[in-house]
């Protein structure tokens, strides 16, 4: 697994109000394309207050989130090469200490990427949200950036999955070892519907199908993302002034949503209202709070943050379905991540600029590319060392996890040249070819989906 998948701009992290005059479907030209729809938009903002929105800041961006964005891609990787270690370390075993088990004892915490992913992703919608609803926009153009953005290159991979896919499964080794390499054979009509508009998280329930299939397992969250996109473009739509206060309305709903279904019996995962939204959520608070808060607003957000880890402690504790309790993971996770954004502000910049940070930002910006092209190539190659007899913990920490990591780089990095970058909504400005542009000089955080993320362990 922002516009996260999520959204932020894969290969730059400009400030929201870098596009509000330059947003492709936006001004005269969209007005007239959209006519109907900016007649009911106009009239939908009647009611609203006569008084005009607070001052935007100057600069809303988040620099370090490249630096994130990156870290986050890389647990996630590495979390992917370790589906075949012995994982000897136990508790209440100390025979099983060693510093190979609690290697990837830890490898095997960096699912944390995923909440941190989705907590980005929503400040970076609110970003974009902040700047559209400020000017005349049309909601087609919103929505037509984000598919520009996110499904052309799924497309693309999903194809080069499809043909990958294949000739794995043509090895008998490799098709009966390897545990998440799809077999295309099974998949019925409508899951190929579900990856294709990534919508199998929930569509496969409409479907009456038992489970959802993937043909590439970590897009699952590419699904929720969607719905994200969705429900803030409705937002948008209908209450574009009082943007935040209708995501807290949502929030509210999908906590009390998550619980009266629990409580029912009702099925809802897949689903934003499942409880995802919430980390989503965290990430528009971030937004409102450093960017329009003061002191004490920061603080009671922090403190709202708190609360909601302190919320997901106590539910994962009376849950027993690996679901609810794994969510609620998420949760407590986004929730921290979202207070050390708040409370770390002022080391942004500092961040961003560091040197050493500089590998993992590069990662940061094409990590869309990374989300979409690691899968399927780290399982075969973590499961082609394990069919050598590679699954010792210590093996897999200094072996393993490096070498997925060297051979699913360089994949990543040519699909974005050739494939993502093509379709990134970018702006060329001051008359510099794309190619020579600054990261600030780029497109604004609202056109990545963000995505790198780990598959549900039940689904492995």
């Amino acid at each position: 697994m922002n516009d996260a998948v999520l959204e932020i701009d894969s290969a730059t992290e400009a400030s929201p109000a870098s596009v509000t005059d330059r947003t492709p479907g936006c001004g005269l030209s969209s007005l007239h394309s959209d006519e109907l729809l900016q007649t009911h938009w106009r009239s939908s903002r009647l009611s609203d207050p006569i008084e005009p929105l607070p001052p935007k800041p100057r600069d809303t961006r988040y620099h370090s989130f490249d630096f994130w964005r990156g870290a986050a891609c890389l647990m996630l990787l590495s979390y992917h090469s370790i589906f075949y270690a012995d994982r000897a370390w136990e508790m209440h075993d100390r025979s099983t200490w060693s510093a190979g088990s609690w290697a990837v004892r830890i490898i095997g915490w960096l699912w944390i990427g995923v909440p941190m992913f989705f907590v980005v992703s929503g400040y970076c919608i609110a970003g974009s949200i902040d700047s559209l609803r400020r000017k005349p926009c049309s909601l087609s153009g919103y929505f037509a950036r984000r598919i520009r953005r996110i499904y052309p290159p799924l497309w693309i991979m999903l194809g080069l999955a499809v043909a990958f896919t294949a000739t794995m499964n043509l090895i008998p080794s490799v098709a009966a070892g390897c545990e998440q390499l799809p077999h295309l054979s099974t998949f019925p009509v409508m899951s190929w519907i579900g990856n294709i508009t990534a919508s199998e998280s929930w569509l496969h329930q409409l479907a009456g199908a038992e489970h959802a299939v993937y043909l590439m397992p970590n897009t699952w969250t590419l699904c929720y993302e969607e719905q994200f996109y969705l429900v803030t473009g409705v937002i948008l739509a209908l209450s574009a002034r009082r943007f935040f206060t209708a995501a807290g309305v949502i929030t509210l709903l999908t906590l009390t949503t998550r619980h009266a279904f629990r409580a029912l019996g009702i099925e809802t995962q897949g689903f934003f209202f499942d409880g995802h939204w919430l980390m989503f959520a965290a990430g528009i608070l971030v937004y409102r709070s450093v960017n329009y808060g003061d002191r004490r607003t920061r603080w009671s957000a922090c403190g709202l943050l708190a609360l909601c880890a302190v919320y997901a402690m106590f539910d994962r504790r009376t849950q027993t379905a690996h679901f609810e309790r794994h969510l609620d993971e998420y949760l407590f996770v986004s929730s921290l991540f979202g207070i050390a954004l708040i409370a770390f502000r002022s080391w942004d910049q500092p961040l961003a600029k560091l040197r050493i940070a500089q590998p993992i930002a590069a990662c940061g910006r094409m990590s869309y590319s990374i989300y979409l092209t690691h899968y399927l190539l780290v399982v075969v190659i973590s499961c082609l060392f394990a069919m050598a007899g590679v699954t010792a913990d210590s093996q897999v920490a200094l072996l393993v996890v490096p070498v997925c990591l060297l051979l699913s780089l360089p994949p990543a990095w040519l699909f974005h040249r050739l494939v993502e970058r093509p379709f990134m909504n970018t702006e060329p400005q001051g008359g510099q070819p794309r190619s020579s542009q600054s990261v600030a000089a780029l497109s604004s955080a609202s056109d990545e989906p963000l995505k790198a993320s780990a598959v549900e362990p039940a689904a492995l």
